[in-house]
């Protein structure tokens, strides 16, 4: 008797959640206008490339990268090849990793 009391009431869950999945979530039923339900803006080619250059002039188009600084080369250190090779005044004499403080 449990067992059937049980099972009817997963079923009738079951019906319950169904029904209200089937249900319709969104009464509004027209489709997304998007950019296409807007008015057509009637500027001209001539006068958006006007406002264009107009912002530009004033500053306000930011399209260049503020810390974009070309490479400068480092001045000349006068260290020779053969030094470094040596390991005179280059690095770690002794070539020992890192120990701690």
């Amino acid at each position: 008797m449990k067992a059937k009391t049980i099972v009817s009431a997963l079923i009738l869950s079951f019906a319950a959640i169904g029904a209200a999945q089937a249900a319709n979530s969104e009464p509004n039923t027209v489709p997304f206008q998007g950019v296409y339900g807007q008015a057509a803006d009637s500027a001209s080619r001539t006068q958006v490339l006007g406002e264009l250059q107009q912002a530009r002039t004033a500053g306000l188009t930011g399209n260049a990268d503020i810390d974009n600084t070309p490479f400068t080369a480092q001045a000349d250190s006068g260290v020779s090849h053969a030094q470094i090779a040596r390991g005179s005044d280059f690095g770690d004499s002794n070539n020992q990793p890192f120990q701690g403080a």
